[in-house]
Order: C-alpha cells, then structure tokens, then sequence
C-alpha cells in the first residue's frame, strides 16, 4: 500500500452539502495558492460533515481546512519532517501512507497530476465531488489552473486496519485510476 500515490475512495458523499465555513476566523493566503480557512467542530457541525468523515479511517483529525484555489500550483510534497505536527503524527503518517485525504467539493476532475518515479501522471477523478488518497510524504504533486476549486484536506491520526479495508474496497471499484510509485 505504500507504493499508492493516488485514488479515489469510495465512500458515500450523497449527503455532502458544504456550503461555508462558519468559524469567524477569516480565510487566509495559503503558501500563496489558497485561500484556506481551518474546519473546526462547529463547521463540521453546521455542514453535516460528521457522517462523511466518520467513513474515512481517522482517529484523530490534526488539520482540516477548507481550500479555493487561487493560482497554478507548483510541485510539492504535502507532508514533509520540518512541519508542526502532533508528538508521533509524521512517524505515523510516514508507516500509514497513503494517508492525505481530500475532497474535491467544486473543480475539474483532470487538474490534478502526480510523479511516479520517472513521469508526470494525469490522476483523474471520476467525478466531483468526489474523495480521493494521495501519498503525503512521498506523492510530489501539482494543480494546473482550476480556478475556484474547493477542496477540503483532512490530515491526522489513522486506524491501519480500517485504512487496509478502506483501500481495498477503492482500489476494487477504481484500480484503474490508481497512481504508484
């Protein structure tokens, strides 16, 4: 499984209906290609997110944080060691991945490419919205213009078993949009 750079995940998003981030705090400029505001309870409340994020495999949920894309976005790494994280998050996301969870709640689905070792590959959605997987620590990735594309990134502490069961499950229904390493 940690050869898995991208895919889609299956799971129910019929009742995904994120309308706005309620928290006051206001969006800010995110490494200068988002406009990105944290989720925090009363969000996920207001939202009704709880029933989507209680099909994916986390424990405990570090980062949430609601995406627009403002500019093309250049190759990267989401995940990297000088980051702040949780005591043991990066070790755990590192032994976990593939583990940087997103949905793309407004947006084209082809924008998206990630590296295999040698080449840069299309990785597709099926459609939007939609949930997919991207390997945090190893997946260099990029966006081509896809102004005002939503996104929601979900990081943090994962349960292996329902991640293994998670994985498989997507990977039945959608191997042929897999990316590896």
């Amino acid at each position: 499984m940690n050869n898995l750079l991208f895919l889609p995940i299956d799971i129910d998003l019929s009742m995904l209906d994120f309308k706005h981030v309620s928290d006051p705090h206001p969006s800010t400029k995110w490494n200068g290609f988002w406009n990105a505001s944290f989720i925090t309870e009363k969000t996920i409340k207001d939202n009704n997110l709880q029933t989507i994020l209680d099909q994916l495999p986390f424990t405990q949920i570090t980062r949430f944080f609601h995406k627009v894309q403002t500019v093309v976005v250049p190759a990267h790494i989401d995940v990297t060691p000088d980051m702040n994280y949780e005591l043991g998050e990066f070790a755990h996301i590192r032994e976990n991945e593939p583990c940087g969870y997103r949905f793309v709640l407004k947006g084209s689905t082809d924008k998206l490419f990630v590296k295999n070792n040698t080449d840069w590959m299309q990785a597709t959605l099926p459609s939007v919205p939609c949930c997919y997987v991207l390997n945090s620590t190893k997946g260099l990735h990029k966006l081509a213009m896809d102004e005002g594309r939503e996104t929601l990134y979900v990081r943090g502490f994962i349960d292996p078993l329902k991640q293994k069961k998670l994985i498989d499950r997507s990977l039945a229904k959608y191997k042929d949009y897999a990316i590896y390493r």
